[in-house]
């Protein structure tokens, strides 16, 4: 049995400042095309926060092929945050302390071993938080509160086993997780702001294998299903308070799966090829803007020996530009996929 005590503290400060200005991004993703001048708005914004935390864990076996593993921790934060706006000859403050346990806890069992394979079983519970995030961007200026900290529960189960005197591995998992207060972004008034979108609830299973075909080649494949809903949030579209309760998150797929294989030997030429696949999704939290999946493929290529290494990654090759997050900009804009890219690299060993 192995006991753990401790205790902790961090204390962090940061500002920013901004001016308000207009452009336009086409949804060919190209560079703004009309920059205005920026306007006289300057406005400012500090934030201190300080945590602390007292945490114990223990690890305990009662039988050589069981494990059993708890923890627990105080969270103590503290957060002061200021916003002034001299144009307006406004000055807005806030200041907020939350005192919140979290913890977890979790079994292991081997429940078949023999030289290098081994089945294990897992399942483990917890209990989160995390003070809400700020990041001192453009949506910074129109939040004058300070949101409430992201909690979560979740419980988790799953095997992890490996065959074949150690050549396959084999992972599946399922989830279950309920999330209060996700920090998401709205837009205000045609401002980018930020807020706290009710609780969700994201359920599904993951699962991969592993193939070491030889030494120097390897395989591996995923798929998972995700479902993220909302499951109480009231949000104003036009002057109209809508629920969302049961509507996907925005941009959240149910399937993603992934392909690759790789030959890399110590020495002489190496390269990989992968393929990922995203399912169709939602671009908007009402879910009435549907959008297919889609795929990308990805090369590597180079040279390795015991000095050094030359590789060329390439990555996104067909130049997808779906829409992948939803921009702090505003309602109905969105950050597209990163188009095709090369990148080249050069490694020496001393």
């Amino acid at each position: 049995m192995t006991l753990l005590l401790g205790a902790d503290y961090l204390h962090g400060t940061g500002n920013s400042r901004g001016a308000d200005f207009h452009y336009t991004v086409p949804l060919n993703g190209v560079p703004p095309v009309s920059v205005a001048v920026p306007s006289p708005l300057d406005v400012t914004t500090n934030d201190a926060r300080n945590f602390f935390g007292a945490y114990t864990s223990i690890e305990w076996r009662p039988l050589d092929r069981v494990r059993f593993d708890a923890g627990i921790r105080l969270n103590v934060t503290h957060e002061t945050q200021k916003h002034d706006d001299p144009g307006a000859g406004t000055s807005d403050s806030d200041r907020r302390t939350k005192v919140r346990p979290g913890g977890s806890v979790g079994l292991i069992v081997t429940a078949w071993k023999r030289n290098q394979d081994s089945v294990n079983l897992y399942a483990n519970y917890r209990d989160t938080f995390k003070p809400a995030a700020i990041d001192f961007g453009i949506e910074t200026f129109d939040n004058r509160l300070i949101l409430e900290p992201e909690t979560a529960r979740s419980v988790e189960g799953g095997v992890k086993a490996r065959f074949f005197d150690g050549r396959v591995d084999v992972e599946a998992s399922g989830f279950l997780m309920d999330f209060k207060n996700l920090v998401t972004p709205i837009s205000i008034g045609g401002l980018p702001a930020l807020t706290n979108a009710g609780t969700q609830r994201f359920k599904g299973f993951e699962s991969g294998v592993s193939l070491f075909m030889t030494k120097d080649v390897m395989a591996n494949a995923t798929y998972s299903y995700h479902d993220a809903r909302f499951t109480d949030y009231v949000q104003d579209f036009g002057g109209v308070p809508t629920q969302l309760a049961g509507k996907r998150l925005e941009m959240s797929a149910h399937n993603l799966e992934a392909f690759g294989i790789v030959y890399a030997p110590e020495r002489g030429f190496l390269g990989g090829v992968n393929i990922n696949y995203t399912g169709a999704r939602f671009l908007n939290r009402r879910n009435t803007a549907p959008a297919n999946g889609f795929a990308t493929i990805g090369l590597s290529a180079g040279y390795r020996t015991p000095k050094w290494e030359l590789r060329v990654d390439a990555t996104n090759l067909g130049d997808r530009r779906d829409p992948v997050a939803e921009s702090e900009i505003g309602d109905g804009q969105y950050y597209l996929m990163t188009s095709r890219r090369a990148v080249a690299g050069f490694t020496f060993h001393f």
